[in-house]
Formats: structure tokens, sequence, C-alpha cells
């Protein structure tokens, strides 16, 4: 399992490096895919997601390609994810990207994904393996999400984690999420937009990948580690 999953995307030199020794190539000779979903069914202006689609594509990637997973055939969208080298869940609502994987049929091609290839989460796209899934939308108000996209309840794409990452600690787009916040729904890692956790093997602790700051709380909201 290769899965890099960051609060903000391959924002610097830190978390870039570890997609390369991930990959083991450069990524001048590495193919990305770009899993959109997240952030497509949000109204208004969508300036910031056009300039992240631009800051990736500037790494100078081999070949870039841009795929709803809802986007044709399963068959056709399988294809295109098993053809690269990256597969990176952009950001938006973690409860909406986790159904389009559940409702396109997909979850077995992205199992694969994390065996076969590199997978990098960016926010959202870093949030829809743990199995605090459902609990998290609770214990951070997130039922008025859950309800705008007519989803029921909120479930992980897949359960693999025994804890929940919540992006962007210290962000000025976030202000209320702050350190009682995000300890709400522990086991917790609360990164920054520096920050990145790696993780090999599901049953272990992951690796932390960061420039930053980030926080890890236990099962009973205390904070047991940080920097």
């Amino acid at each position: 399992m290769r899965m890099l999953l960051t609060s903000n995307g391959i924002q610097n030199a830190v978390i870039q490096n570890a997609v390369v020794d991930l990959l083991g190539m450069p990524l001048s000779e590495a193919r990305i895919v770009v899993v959109i979903d997240a952030i497509l069914p949000f109204p208004g202006d969508k300036s910031k997601f056009v300039d992240h689609l631009t800051q990736i594509r500037s790494l100078g990637w081999a070949e870039f390609d841009v795929v709803s997973l809802f986007a044709g055939p399963a068959s056709l969208v399988e294809s295109r994810l098993r053809s690269a080298d990256v597969v990176l869940g952009y950001g938006g609502s973690n409860h909406w990207l986790a159904h389009a994987w559940i409702a396109t049929g997909l979850v077995p091609v992205l199992r694969a994904i994390l065996d076969e290839k590199v997978y990098v989460g960016w926010s959202a796209g870093s949030m829809i393996f743990s199995r605090l899934h459902e609990a998290s939308v609770v214990a951070f108000d997130d039922q008025d999400e859950v309800d705008l996209f007519e989803l029921g309840t909120g479930v992980p794409a897949l359960p693999l984690l025994d804890w929940f990452l919540v992006p962007h600690l210290g962000a000025s787009y976030f202000p209320d999420h702050d350190d009682d916040w995000a300890a709400r729904c522990g086991p917790v890692w609360f990164l920054d937009d520096e920050s990145a956790l790696l993780v090999r093997d599901a049953k272990r602790r992951p690796e932390i990948v960061s420039s930053g700051h980030w926080l890890r709380f236990d099962e009973s909201g205390s904070l047991i580690e940080h920097a």
C-alpha cells in the first residue's frame, strides 16, 4: 500500500519528495489522474479549483488526466484510473466522494489502486477511508452537507483505518477548525496544509510527512502527539 493522505495536496518539497519516493521514478515519467468528484456538487465559483489543477499540472507529469467517476461507463473510467501511476483524490465533500466510489461500483478498483498504484488524497480525498466516517457526521456537524447531497448518512468508500484525518489545521479559511473541534471524533490526526500521512499498512501507525504542524488525539480526545 502506498497511500499519501495530505491536507492540501502536493504543496511543498517534503510532500513532493515523498510522492517521488513512493513512485520510484521522477514525476516527469509518471502519469497522474485527478478524481474531481468531491468538488463537483458544490455550487459557486470554481476559480480556486482551476488554480489547484494548474498547480498540480505544473509539477511536470508525463501525462495529466482529470476524471469524474461518473464521466462514462465504469469500464472506461476504470481503464483511465488503472492507466495512471498516481491517482489523486481532490478535495471538496468527503461524503460525496465516498458516495461516488460506491454508487459507480468502482470501490474494487479503488482497493486495487491502493495495492498497485500511488494514491494521493487531498483534503476530502484523504478522508474516505476511516471506519469513523459515519460517526464524524455527528461529531463535526456535517449532517447539513449529507442532507444537501441527499445521501441519508455518510459512509466511507473503504473502511480501512481505525482513525480519522482532519485537514487544514490553522487554515484561515476554516477559522472554526480548532483543537477542541478536531478532538470530537477520536482517534484523530489533525494536519495543517504542509503535512501529510503516509500509509503503507492500514493496521500500523502512519508515517508523518511534514514541514509544518500536526496534532494527534486519542479515543478520549486527549492530545498525545504533536509537532
